[in-house]
């Protein structure tokens, strides 16, 4: 049986806390540990409820006390593409391809555009998920099938053309303007320099 994805997050990260505390073991008291995590109040209803600071009862336990920090819970979008702009550190591409959220090119939890989105930029995959969706007899996510994303993505396809890369910085001009992502994609191609003149 396939684990979830929070399982699958979850797993290595206790591996870790437990590893912590046998190497902290001599320090005769619970070993305390502060888990940061970018989650976000914008990202979704059940977000907005999580605290900012707040124990973690089910991770922690006699050993161990682990603190969960969510540092950046009430920052906006444009927040976030604001500290992008300014840290000139580059972001996932998908975001330029018009993906309101980074995940799997095909999870359950997607929005539609992002589904969608995907169906345009790997039409093989696509068809491939539509042939597990029709071999196990279920929708791939409940109420939308693969067939329909695919249907929708062709539809994209017929009126606009296939989908073509968008410019680096399209995603971050959307929110902090033109000019400023211009000086990011500067920025961002002085690094990549630097980067490659030092290896």
């Amino acid at each position: 049986m396939q684990r979830s994805t929070p399982d699958a997050k979850r797993g290595p990260i206790r591996a870790l806390y437990t590893r912590l505390t046998a190497e902290l073991a001599h320090l005769g008291r619970p070993v305390r540990i502060l888990e940061c995590i970018g989650q976000r109040a914008a990202e979704s209803r059940q977000r907005a409820k999580l605290a900012e600071v707040e124990i973690n009862r089910s991770a922690s336990n006699g050993r161990r006390h682990i603190t969960t920090w969510r540092p950046i819970h009430g920052w906006s979008d444009a927040r976030v593409w604001r500290e992008i702009a300014d840290s000139g550190l580059p972001y996932h591409p998908a975001y330029d391809w018009g993906n309101r959220r980074l995940s799997c090119v095909f999870c359950v939890l997607g929005c539609v555009s992002d589904l969608v989105n995907g169906a345009r930029r790997m039409p093989g995959l696509a068809a491939a998920y539509a042939e597990q969706e029709i071999a196990v007899e279920a929708d791939f996510k409940h109420g939308l099938s693969m067939a329909e994303i695919i249907r929708r993505a062709a539809e994209l396809d017929a009126e606009h053309g296939p989908a073509a890369r968008p410019p680096a910085g399209t995603a971050l001009a959307g929110y902090v303007g033109k000019s400023a992502a211009a000086l990011y994609r500067g920025r961002l191609a002085l690094l990549r320099r630097q980067h490659d003149l030092a290896a």
